[in-house]
């Protein structure tokens, strides 16, 4: 069963002040979520499509998603429904989760 992509009102605030090119980096990414979801999460197909692509858990229920080292979309993950939480870096990412 395909997973649902959903956006939390915080992640259209991180995303409203990125610059140009990091909001498409960030379009990338989620092009290559739903690719992945909608594969039933087979890294190979997302891959297809962004070679560098990498999902992965942080901690229950967060995972990140990414198609390079600097920008991620920070992810919660509850039974088949997806949020996208926050679009930002490392540090970003690591003083959300210090918080929650």
């Amino acid at each position: 069963m395909p997973l649902t992509f959903l956006y939390y009102p915080s992640f259209e605030r991180s995303f409203k002040n990125l610059d140009t090119a990091t909001k498409k980096t960030v379009k990338r990414i989620l092009k290559t979520l739903l690719v992945y979801y909608a594969s039933n999460c087979r890294l190979p197909e997302a891959q297809k499509i962004e070679p560098h692509f990498f999902y992965k858990q942080l901690r229950k229920p967060y995972y990140e998603a990414g198609v390079e080292n600097k920008i991620r979309v920070l992810i919660e993950r509850e039974k088949s429904s997806c949020y996208a939480i926050l679009a930002g870096n490392h540090d970003q990412i690591k003083r959300f989760l210090l918080r929650h």
